[in-house]
């Protein structure tokens, strides 16, 4: 395992989390931006041609850098059960941003992954 600081081990979780989920809503953006168009070379041409796309293809990439980064820095079932917290943002974002329903039972949801990462944290978890 490498020695970073925890500090850095800290914002590379950040920054791997808020990429993610800022790629998760562009996609979401770049999937109704292409909705209208039937799957096909019309389809694949628009979406080669939306900057969503493009900008949702770099964070996949920034997000395995990152996410290689954090591995090499912790271990593996310290690490993986931390990133449910993109279960948690990505609905929170629909809601705040796109203006998409958030129930009680999503709600619920939400509050469970967070207890289930919490109790894994406690147990010798991530970050």
């Amino acid at each position: 395992m490498s020695a970073l600081r925890p500090t850095r081990l800290h914002g590379l979780w950040v920054l791997l989390l808020g990429i993610d989920v800022a790629l998760q809503v562009a996609m979401k953006l770049a999937g109704d931006q292409l909705h209208p168009i039937p799957f096909g070379p019309d389809w694949v041409a628009a979406a080669l041609s939306s900057w969503l796309v493009w900008i949702s293809l770099a964070g996949y990439f920034a997000t395995f850098v990152l996410w290689l980064a954090i591995l090499h820095a912790s271990p593996l079932s310290a690490a993986f059960p931390a990133t449910a917290l993109v279960y948690v943002l990505v609905p929170l974002c629909g809601w705040v941003l796109l203006g998409e329903a958030f129930s009680a039972r999503q709600a619920s949801g939400v509050a469970l992954i967070l207890a289930g990462v919490l109790l894994q944290r406690n147990a010798g978890g991530a970050g």
